[in-house]
Protein backbone atom coordinates (compact mmCIF):
# COMPACT_ATOMS: atom_id res chain seq x y z
CA UNK A 1 0.00 0.00 0.00
CA UNK A 2 1.33 3.07 -1.08
CA UNK A 3 0.64 6.52 0.65
CA UNK A 4 3.25 9.24 -1.10
CA UNK A 5 4.50 9.22 -4.87
CA UNK A 6 8.72 10.45 -4.46
CA UNK A 7 7.88 13.41 -6.90
CA UNK A 8 5.61 15.06 -4.18
CA UNK A 9 6.62 18.25 -3.79
CA UNK A 10 9.89 19.89 -1.89
CA UNK A 11 8.76 21.12 1.75
CA UNK A 12 11.07 23.79 2.81
CA UNK A 13 11.49 22.76 6.45
CA UNK A 14 11.40 19.29 7.99
CA UNK A 15 12.66 17.82 11.19
CA UNK A 16 15.33 15.72 10.15
CA UNK A 17 17.09 15.76 6.71
CA UNK A 18 18.95 12.88 5.86
CA UNK A 19 21.72 12.91 3.55
CA UNK A 20 21.77 9.72 1.35
CA UNK A 21 19.53 6.82 0.43
CA UNK A 22 21.59 3.61 1.20
CA UNK A 23 19.79 1.24 4.07
CA UNK A 24 21.89 3.38 6.49
CA UNK A 25 20.35 6.71 5.59
CA UNK A 26 16.72 4.75 4.81
CA UNK A 27 16.64 3.22 8.02
CA UNK A 28 17.09 6.51 10.37
CA UNK A 29 14.91 8.06 7.85
CA UNK A 30 12.19 5.00 8.41
CA UNK A 31 13.04 5.29 12.45
CA UNK A 32 12.75 8.57 12.96
CA UNK A 33 9.36 8.67 10.70
CA UNK A 34 7.71 5.85 12.92
CA UNK A 35 8.39 7.85 15.50
CA UNK A 36 6.14 10.98 14.21
CA UNK A 37 9.05 13.63 13.04
CA UNK A 38 9.18 14.90 9.46
CA UNK A 39 11.84 13.51 7.65
CA UNK A 40 13.64 14.24 3.96
CA UNK A 41 15.90 12.07 2.46
CA UNK A 42 18.38 13.66 0.08
CA UNK A 43 20.28 11.94 -2.74
CA UNK A 44 22.98 13.18 -5.21
CA UNK A 45 22.13 11.12 -7.96
CA UNK A 46 18.64 10.24 -9.75
CA UNK A 47 18.57 6.87 -8.31
CA UNK A 48 18.11 5.51 -4.80
CA UNK A 49 20.12 3.24 -2.66
CA UNK A 50 23.35 3.98 -3.06
CA UNK A 51 26.04 1.05 -2.90
CA UNK A 52 23.56 -0.41 -0.43
CA UNK A 53 21.71 -1.50 -3.64
CA UNK A 54 24.76 -3.27 -5.36
CA UNK A 55 25.31 -5.41 -2.19
CA UNK A 56 25.06 -8.51 -0.71
CA UNK A 57 22.23 -7.21 1.57
CA UNK A 58 23.50 -9.44 4.84
CA UNK A 59 24.02 -8.12 8.08
CA UNK A 60 26.10 -9.96 11.28
CA UNK A 61 23.65 -9.67 13.72
CA UNK A 62 24.40 -12.89 16.67
CA UNK A 63 21.15 -13.69 18.65
CA UNK A 64 18.44 -12.49 15.74
CA UNK A 65 14.92 -13.21 16.79
CA UNK A 66 15.70 -15.69 13.28
CA UNK A 67 17.80 -17.78 15.83
CA UNK A 68 15.42 -17.80 18.85
CA UNK A 69 14.30 -21.33 19.58
CA UNK A 70 16.91 -22.96 17.04
CA UNK A 71 19.70 -25.34 18.65
CA UNK A 72 22.16 -22.49 17.71
CA UNK A 73 25.00 -23.98 19.70
CA UNK A 74 25.91 -19.96 20.29
CA UNK A 75 26.84 -18.38 23.27
CA UNK A 76 27.57 -14.80 24.40
CA UNK A 77 31.06 -16.25 25.55
CA UNK A 78 32.20 -17.56 22.29
CA UNK A 79 30.92 -14.41 19.90
CA UNK A 80 32.99 -12.36 22.53
CA UNK A 81 36.02 -14.39 21.74
CA UNK A 82 35.98 -13.75 18.17
CA UNK A 83 35.36 -10.40 18.43
CA UNK A 84 38.39 -9.82 20.58
CA UNK A 85 40.47 -12.41 17.36
CA UNK A 86 39.07 -10.18 14.77
CA UNK A 87 39.34 -7.04 16.37
CA UNK A 88 42.67 -7.42 18.55
CA UNK A 89 43.68 -4.26 20.39
CA UNK A 90 40.98 -2.06 18.93
CA UNK A 91 38.16 -4.09 20.62
CA UNK A 92 35.60 -2.13 23.08
CA UNK A 93 33.77 -4.09 25.03
CA UNK A 94 30.99 -1.48 26.28
CA UNK A 95 30.67 -0.45 22.77
CA UNK A 96 30.46 -4.14 21.33
CA UNK A 97 28.39 -5.25 24.31
CA UNK A 98 25.61 -1.91 23.49
CA UNK A 99 25.94 -3.69 19.87
CA UNK A 100 25.10 -7.23 20.65
CA UNK A 101 22.09 -6.54 23.33
CA UNK A 102 20.48 -3.46 20.88
CA UNK A 103 20.95 -5.11 17.45
CA UNK A 104 18.63 -7.50 17.70
CA UNK A 105 16.07 -5.70 18.84
CA UNK A 106 16.30 -3.54 15.69
CA UNK A 107 15.73 -6.40 13.85
CA UNK A 108 12.65 -7.19 15.08
CA UNK A 109 11.58 -3.27 14.69
CA UNK A 110 11.87 -3.55 11.66
CA UNK A 111 10.34 -6.77 11.14
CA UNK A 112 7.33 -5.95 13.35
CA UNK A 113 6.77 -2.00 12.19
CA UNK A 114 7.71 -2.37 8.46
CA UNK A 115 8.23 -4.20 5.25
CA UNK A 116 12.02 -5.04 6.31
CA UNK A 117 12.36 -8.69 6.80
CA UNK A 118 15.10 -11.03 6.85
CA UNK A 119 16.34 -14.69 6.27
CA UNK A 120 18.50 -16.49 8.84
CA UNK A 121 21.95 -17.08 7.41
CA UNK A 122 21.46 -20.75 9.00
CA UNK A 123 24.41 -22.22 7.01
CA UNK A 124 26.47 -18.89 6.33
CA UNK A 125 29.94 -19.65 8.27
CA UNK A 126 31.64 -16.28 10.03
CA UNK A 127 34.05 -14.61 7.91
CA UNK A 128 37.23 -15.86 10.16
CA UNK A 129 36.06 -19.52 10.40
CA UNK A 130 39.39 -20.44 12.01
CA UNK A 131 39.18 -18.33 14.80
CA UNK A 132 38.27 -18.85 18.35
CA UNK A 133 34.63 -18.65 18.94
CA UNK A 134 33.79 -18.64 15.43
CA UNK A 135 30.32 -20.56 13.74
CA UNK A 136 29.04 -21.81 10.95
CA UNK A 137 26.05 -19.90 10.40
CA UNK A 138 22.65 -18.45 12.47
CA UNK A 139 24.85 -14.87 13.15
CA UNK A 140 23.81 -13.48 10.20
CA UNK A 141 20.63 -12.52 8.04
CA UNK A 142 19.84 -11.63 4.54
CA UNK A 143 16.77 -9.42 3.38
CA UNK A 144 14.39 -11.69 1.93
CA UNK A 145 13.56 -11.31 -1.92
CA UNK A 146 11.04 -9.06 -2.59
CA UNK A 147 8.11 -8.02 -5.23
CA UNK A 148 9.28 -5.09 -6.89
CA UNK A 149 5.41 -4.46 -7.88
CA UNK A 150 5.17 -3.23 -4.52
CA UNK A 151 6.71 -0.21 -5.12
CA UNK A 152 4.43 0.68 -8.10
CA UNK A 153 5.87 3.22 -10.08
CA UNK A 154 8.39 4.40 -7.43
CA UNK A 155 10.67 1.31 -8.51
CA UNK A 156 12.13 3.42 -11.78
CA UNK A 157 14.00 5.57 -8.79
CA UNK A 158 16.07 1.96 -7.44
CA UNK A 159 19.01 1.82 -8.25
CA UNK A 160 19.50 -1.51 -10.19
CA UNK A 161 21.87 -3.61 -9.29
CA UNK A 162 25.62 -4.28 -11.05
CA UNK A 163 24.59 -5.76 -14.05
CA UNK A 164 27.98 -7.78 -14.61
CA UNK A 165 26.34 -9.32 -11.43
CA UNK A 166 23.10 -10.31 -12.92
CA UNK A 167 22.12 -12.71 -15.10
CA UNK A 168 20.77 -10.63 -18.20
CA UNK A 169 19.54 -8.21 -15.69
CA UNK A 170 18.48 -10.67 -13.15
CA UNK A 171 19.65 -10.89 -9.53
CA UNK A 172 20.49 -14.02 -8.31
CA UNK A 173 20.41 -14.59 -4.36
CA UNK A 174 22.99 -16.01 -2.31
CA UNK A 175 22.11 -19.28 -0.64
CA UNK A 176 19.74 -21.48 -2.43
CA UNK A 177 18.82 -19.64 -5.38
CA UNK A 178 22.63 -19.67 -6.60
CA UNK A 179 23.02 -22.96 -5.94
CA UNK A 180 19.68 -24.15 -8.27
CA UNK A 181 21.61 -21.78 -10.91
CA UNK A 182 25.10 -23.68 -10.26
CA UNK A 183 23.45 -27.07 -10.42
CA UNK A 184 20.74 -26.72 -13.25
CA UNK A 185 22.62 -29.24 -15.24
CA UNK A 186 23.29 -31.48 -12.81
CA UNK A 187 19.73 -32.02 -11.18
CA UNK A 188 16.40 -31.96 -12.62
CA UNK A 189 14.88 -29.83 -9.67
CA UNK A 190 17.52 -27.00 -10.28
CA UNK A 191 16.72 -27.41 -14.08
CA UNK A 192 13.07 -27.01 -13.29
CA UNK A 193 14.07 -24.29 -10.53
CA UNK A 194 15.83 -22.16 -12.83
CA UNK A 195 13.63 -22.49 -15.79
CA UNK A 196 10.71 -21.33 -14.19
CA UNK A 197 12.58 -18.16 -12.82
CA UNK A 198 14.44 -17.57 -15.79
CA UNK A 199 10.42 -17.95 -17.64
CA UNK A 200 9.09 -15.28 -14.68
CA UNK A 201 12.03 -13.10 -15.43
CA UNK A 202 11.54 -12.97 -19.65
CA UNK A 203 7.62 -11.95 -18.35
CA UNK A 204 8.94 -9.51 -15.98
CA UNK A 205 11.28 -8.08 -18.70
CA UNK A 206 8.70 -7.48 -21.31
CA UNK A 207 6.05 -6.22 -19.03
CA UNK A 208 8.45 -3.60 -16.97
CA UNK A 209 11.73 -3.85 -18.37
CA UNK A 210 13.87 -5.29 -15.08
CA UNK A 211 13.01 -8.37 -12.90
CA UNK A 212 10.43 -8.20 -10.45
CA UNK A 213 11.88 -10.31 -7.91
CA UNK A 214 14.57 -8.19 -6.30
CA UNK A 215 16.76 -10.06 -4.14
CA UNK A 216 20.04 -9.43 -2.04
CA UNK A 217 20.86 -5.57 -1.12
CA UNK A 218 18.09 -4.20 -3.91
CA UNK A 219 15.70 -6.45 -1.68
CA UNK A 220 16.79 -4.77 0.71
CA UNK A 221 17.34 -1.23 -0.26
CA UNK A 222 13.26 -2.07 -1.91
CA UNK A 223 12.05 -3.08 1.54
CA UNK A 224 13.55 0.03 3.44
CA UNK A 225 11.80 2.53 0.36
CA UNK A 226 8.38 1.19 0.69
CA UNK A 227 8.83 1.33 4.50
CA UNK A 228 9.82 4.93 4.31
CA UNK A 229 7.11 5.96 1.53
CA UNK A 230 4.35 4.50 3.91
CA UNK A 231 5.46 6.62 6.61
CA UNK A 232 5.41 9.50 4.60
CA UNK A 233 9.12 10.07 3.91
CA UNK A 234 9.83 13.15 1.63
CA UNK A 235 12.48 12.40 -1.36
CA UNK A 236 14.77 15.00 -2.95
CA UNK A 237 16.61 13.32 -5.78
CA UNK A 238 19.83 14.90 -7.55
CA UNK A 239 20.20 16.87 -4.87
CA UNK A 240 24.27 16.90 -3.71
CA UNK A 241 24.58 18.64 0.01
CA UNK A 242 27.06 21.40 -0.02
CA UNK A 243 27.07 23.11 3.37
CA UNK A 244 25.42 22.56 6.69
CA UNK A 245 24.76 25.90 8.67
CA UNK A 246 23.61 25.89 12.21
CA UNK A 247 20.95 28.35 13.43
CA UNK A 248 21.21 30.66 15.88
CA UNK A 249 18.46 28.99 18.21
CA UNK A 250 21.37 26.24 18.58
CA UNK A 251 19.03 23.19 17.43
CA UNK A 252 17.49 23.79 13.87
CA UNK A 253 20.29 23.88 11.26
CA UNK A 254 19.89 24.32 7.47
CA UNK A 255 21.85 22.48 4.32
CA UNK A 256 21.83 24.00 1.24
CA UNK A 257 21.64 21.54 -1.98
CA UNK A 258 22.70 21.99 -5.28
CA UNK A 259 20.40 20.91 -7.78
CA UNK A 260 20.16 20.98 -11.32
CA UNK A 261 17.82 24.17 -11.19
CA UNK A 262 20.08 25.65 -8.68
CA UNK A 263 20.75 25.87 -5.19
CA UNK A 264 17.86 25.23 -2.70
CA UNK A 265 17.95 25.48 1.57
CA UNK A 266 15.85 22.88 3.81
CA UNK A 267 15.80 23.85 7.42
CA UNK A 268 16.09 20.57 9.72
CA UNK A 269 13.80 21.51 12.88
CA UNK A 270 15.92 18.73 14.95
CA UNK A 271 19.01 16.73 13.22
CA UNK A 272 20.92 16.28 9.94
CA UNK A 273 22.13 12.46 9.46
CA UNK A 274 25.30 12.31 7.39
CA UNK A 275 24.43 8.61 5.72
CA UNK A 276 26.07 9.47 2.05
CA UNK A 277 28.40 6.70 1.65
CA UNK A 278 32.35 6.08 1.15
CA UNK A 279 34.65 7.99 -0.46
CA UNK A 280 35.77 5.45 -3.18
CA UNK A 281 35.74 7.38 -5.86
CA UNK A 282 37.80 10.71 -4.12
CA UNK A 283 40.98 11.12 -5.69
CA UNK A 284 42.12 13.16 -3.07
CA UNK A 285 41.14 10.49 -0.47
CA UNK A 286 42.48 8.06 -1.71
CA UNK A 287 45.80 9.56 -2.16
CA UNK A 288 45.73 10.74 1.64
CA UNK A 289 44.71 6.93 3.17
CA UNK A 290 45.65 4.64 0.28
CA UNK A 291 49.04 3.09 0.92
CA UNK A 292 49.06 1.88 -2.66
CA UNK A 293 47.63 4.40 -4.84
CA UNK A 294 50.49 6.48 -3.47
CA UNK A 295 52.72 4.01 -4.65
CA UNK A 296 51.53 4.30 -8.28
CA UNK A 297 48.26 1.40 -8.39
CA UNK A 298 45.20 3.44 -9.83
CA UNK A 299 42.04 2.49 -7.41
CA UNK A 300 39.07 0.98 -8.91
CA UNK A 301 35.66 -0.03 -6.69
CA UNK A 302 32.60 -1.48 -7.57
CA UNK A 303 30.87 1.20 -5.49
CA UNK A 304 28.63 3.40 -7.43
CA UNK A 305 30.79 6.14 -9.05
CA UNK A 306 28.70 9.01 -6.76
CA UNK A 307 30.92 7.48 -4.29
CA UNK A 308 33.07 10.89 -3.49
CA UNK A 309 33.27 11.55 0.26
CA UNK A 310 30.83 13.63 0.67
CA UNK A 311 29.64 12.65 4.11
CA UNK A 312 33.25 12.71 5.60
CA UNK A 313 33.80 16.66 3.63
CA UNK A 314 30.69 17.69 5.66
CA UNK A 315 31.62 16.22 8.74
CA UNK A 316 34.87 17.93 8.48
CA UNK A 317 33.70 21.39 8.04
CA UNK A 318 31.45 21.04 11.27
CA UNK A 319 34.92 20.43 13.37
CA UNK A 320 34.75 16.18 12.61
CA UNK A 321 38.14 14.37 11.91
CA UNK A 322 38.72 11.25 9.60
CA UNK A 323 39.89 8.67 11.54
CA UNK A 324 43.59 7.35 9.67
CA UNK A 325 44.86 4.92 12.45
CA UNK A 326 42.38 2.14 11.52
CA UNK A 327 43.99 -1.05 10.53
CA UNK A 328 42.37 -0.74 7.16
CA UNK A 329 41.48 2.53 5.29
CA UNK A 330 39.17 0.70 2.83
CA UNK A 331 35.98 -2.35 3.20
CA UNK A 332 38.70 -4.22 0.72
CA UNK A 333 37.65 -6.57 -1.81
CA UNK A 334 38.97 -7.70 -5.32
CA UNK A 335 37.18 -6.06 -8.48
CA UNK A 336 38.07 -6.67 -12.02
CA UNK A 337 37.22 -4.10 -15.03
CA UNK A 338 34.87 -5.23 -17.28
CA UNK A 339 35.22 -3.93 -20.96
CA UNK A 340 31.76 -2.43 -22.10
CA UNK A 341 30.74 -1.74 -25.84
CA UNK A 342 31.32 2.13 -25.57
CA UNK A 343 34.67 1.60 -24.65
CA UNK A 344 34.18 2.19 -20.96
CA UNK A 345 34.85 -0.33 -17.68
CA UNK A 346 32.27 -2.02 -15.60
CA UNK A 347 33.20 -3.36 -12.55
CA UNK A 348 33.11 -6.84 -11.02
CA UNK A 349 33.23 -7.51 -7.03
CA UNK A 350 34.48 -11.20 -6.85
CA UNK A 351 32.82 -11.96 -3.62
CA UNK A 352 32.00 -15.74 -4.19
CA UNK A 353 33.47 -17.79 -6.83
CA UNK A 354 37.33 -17.25 -5.82
CA UNK A 355 36.66 -20.07 -3.01
CA UNK A 356 36.00 -22.84 -5.10
CA UNK A 357 37.93 -25.66 -6.04
CA UNK A 358 40.62 -25.27 -8.98
CA UNK A 359 41.21 -21.27 -9.11
CA UNK A 360 44.42 -19.77 -7.73
CA UNK A 361 45.67 -16.24 -7.38
CA UNK A 362 48.85 -14.94 -8.19
CA UNK A 363 50.92 -11.84 -7.97
CA UNK A 364 53.16 -10.25 -10.85
CA UNK A 365 55.72 -12.47 -10.05
CA UNK A 366 53.67 -16.08 -10.46
CA UNK A 367 53.19 -16.28 -6.96
CA UNK A 368 50.54 -17.48 -4.11
CA UNK A 369 49.97 -14.86 -1.69
CA UNK A 370 46.56 -15.65 0.12
CA UNK A 371 43.99 -18.62 0.91
CA UNK A 372 41.58 -17.55 -2.18
CA UNK A 373 38.47 -18.87 -0.30
CA UNK A 374 39.15 -16.42 2.65
CA UNK A 375 37.63 -13.22 3.76
CA UNK A 376 37.44 -10.69 0.65
CA UNK A 377 39.06 -8.10 2.85
CA UNK A 378 41.84 -10.15 3.61
CA UNK A 379 42.32 -11.30 0.37
CA UNK A 380 43.16 -7.27 -0.75
CA UNK A 381 45.31 -7.43 2.69
CA UNK A 382 47.34 -9.89 1.68
CA UNK A 383 47.74 -8.75 -1.98
CA UNK A 384 49.00 -5.47 -0.84
CA UNK A 385 50.97 -7.18 1.93
CA UNK A 386 53.02 -8.91 -0.92
CA UNK A 387 54.01 -6.48 -3.24
CA UNK A 388 57.16 -4.68 -3.22
CA UNK A 389 57.57 -0.84 -2.91
CA UNK A 390 56.29 0.83 -5.82
CA UNK A 391 55.12 -2.01 -7.80
CA UNK A 392 50.64 -2.15 -8.55
CA UNK A 393 48.58 -3.48 -6.79
CA UNK A 394 47.45 -6.18 -8.92
CA UNK A 395 46.38 -9.83 -9.15
CA UNK A 396 45.91 -12.33 -11.24
CA UNK A 397 42.93 -15.21 -10.85
CA UNK A 398 44.08 -18.26 -13.07
CA UNK A 399 41.58 -21.58 -13.55
CA UNK A 400 41.41 -24.63 -15.80
CA UNK A 401 38.06 -24.90 -17.54
CA UNK A 402 36.81 -27.38 -15.60
CA UNK A 403 36.44 -24.95 -12.80
CA UNK A 404 34.99 -21.69 -15.69
CA UNK A 405 32.45 -24.40 -17.19
CA UNK A 406 31.22 -25.22 -13.47
CA UNK A 407 31.25 -21.69 -11.47
CA UNK A 408 31.62 -18.97 -14.11
CA UNK A 409 34.85 -16.50 -13.46
CA UNK A 410 33.72 -12.69 -12.43
CA UNK A 411 31.64 -11.10 -15.16
CA UNK A 412 31.71 -14.68 -17.21
CA UNK A 413 29.05 -16.90 -17.07
CA UNK A 414 29.25 -20.74 -16.37
CA UNK A 415 27.70 -23.16 -19.00
CA UNK A 416 26.05 -22.79 -20.99
CA UNK A 417 26.53 -18.88 -21.87
CA UNK A 418 29.47 -18.52 -23.93
CA UNK A 419 33.42 -17.87 -23.39
CA UNK A 420 33.80 -16.12 -26.61
CA UNK A 421 32.77 -12.79 -25.93
CA UNK A 422 35.18 -12.44 -22.67
CA UNK A 423 38.03 -13.86 -25.17
CA UNK A 424 36.78 -11.30 -27.53
CA UNK A 425 36.86 -7.98 -25.39
CA UNK A 426 40.40 -9.42 -23.75
CA UNK A 427 38.39 -9.65 -20.08
CA UNK A 428 39.27 -13.35 -20.37
CA UNK A 429 42.75 -15.03 -21.40
CA UNK A 430 43.04 -19.03 -22.14
CA UNK A 431 46.19 -21.08 -22.96
CA UNK A 432 47.40 -24.71 -23.33
CA UNK A 433 50.17 -24.10 -20.16
CA UNK A 434 51.18 -21.75 -17.91
CA UNK A 435 54.35 -21.03 -20.02
CA UNK A 436 52.10 -19.78 -22.53
CA UNK A 437 50.53 -17.34 -20.57
CA UNK A 438 53.25 -14.42 -19.48
CA UNK A 439 51.51 -12.82 -16.16
CA UNK A 440 50.33 -9.79 -17.92
CA UNK A 441 47.85 -11.79 -19.77
CA UNK A 442 46.07 -13.81 -16.72
CA UNK A 443 42.68 -12.58 -15.81
CA UNK A 444 43.53 -9.56 -13.56
CA UNK A 445 41.71 -7.93 -9.76
CA UNK A 446 42.74 -4.88 -8.48
CA UNK A 447 41.87 -3.26 -4.94
CA UNK A 448 38.12 -2.31 -4.63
Amino acid sequence: MMVTALNSPMPQEVDVIVIGSGASGLAAAVTAAHAGLKVLVAEKTNVLGGTSAYSGGWLWIPFAPHAQGQNTGDNEADVTAYLQAVLGERYQKDMLSHYLAEAPKMLAFFEQHTAVKFLPGNAVPDFFGELSGAKNGWRSVVAAPYDARQLGQNLAWLRRPIYETTLWGMGIASGADMKHFLNSFRSVKSFYYVGKRLGQYGQDWLRHGRSQQLVNGNALVARLLESALRVNVRFLRNAQACAIEALQDGLSQTVRFQTPQGQVTVRARKAVVLAAGGFAHDKARQAQLFKHVKNGTPHHSAAPLSNTGDSLRLGEIRGGSVDDTQAAAGAWAPVSLVPQADGSWGRFPHLVERGKPGLIAVNAQGKRFTNESGPYHTFIQDMLAAIEPHQRAVAWLVCDHVFIRRYGLGAVKPFPLSLKPWLQNGYLKRANSLSEFGAPMWHRVHAI
